[in-house]
C-alpha cells in the first residue's frame, strides 16, 4: 500500500485548493457549506460534503455542486490525486446544530438543546449570536439565554 502515504502528502497539499474550491462553488448556487468528511473506502477516497441553506436544500442544488465541483477537479487532477467519489447532500434534520450559521437557519423552529449544566431544554429558536442563542420554552411563554459554550448538543426537535 505504498500509494496511500503519497496520496496523503498530495492531498494535504492541495487541501486548501480544494477547499477553496469547494467554497466558491457553495457561493456561486448561494448554499451553506455545513461540513467536508472524508474516509479511505478500499483503494478510493470518499468526500462528503454537506450543504444547507434556508428553506433547505433541495436534489438539484445538490447535483449542481457535485456537477461544478467534478468539472473543476476533472481540470486539474492534481487536486486530489487518484480514484475518488465525490457526495453532495443535505446534513439531515436530525443532525447536531454548530455553527451560528446553522441556528441562524433555524430561527423560529423547536429545538432540543443539551446542556453542561443542567437537563435538556425544549424551545422554539429565538435569536441568536456568536456566545449565546435565546429559547422560548415550550410549556410556558418564558425566554431563556443559553450560553454556546454551555451546549453539549442542539437539534431541531422533529414533530410527527
Amino acid at each position: 500500500m505504498k500509494s496511500e502515504p503519497f496520496f496523503y502528502e498530495v492531498f494535504l497539499e492541495n487541501r486548501e485548493v480544494f477547499n477553496s474550491l469547494i467554497q466558491e462553488a457553495c457561493q456561486s448556487i448561494e448554499v451553506d457549506l455545513v461540513e467536508i468528511d472524508s474516509f479511505q473506502a478500499g483503494k478510493r477516497r470518499v468526500f462528503r460534503i454537506y450543504i444547507d441553506k434556508s428553506g433547505g436544500v433541495s436534489i438539484q442544488d445538490c447535483a449542481k455542486l457535485s456537477r461544478m465541483l467534478s468539472e473543476s477537479l476533472d481540470e486539474d487532477e492534481e487536486i486530489i490525486a487518484g480514484p475518488y467519489t465525490l457526495e453532495v447532500s443535505s446534513p439531515g434534520l436530525d443532525r447536531p446544530l454548530k455553527s451560528t450559521q446553522d441556528f441562524i437557519r433555524n430561527i423560529e423552529k423547536n429545538l432540543r438543546v443539551t446542556r453542561s449544566t443542567g437537563k435538556p431544554l425544549t424551545g422554539l429558536l429565538k435569536s441568536v449570536n456568536e456566545q449565546s442563542i435565546v429559547l422560548q420554552l415550550l410549556h410556558n411563554a418564558e425566554e431563556v439565554e443559553v450560553p454556546r459554550m454551555e451546549i453539549l448538543s442542539a437539534k431541531i426537535d422533529i414533530q410527527f
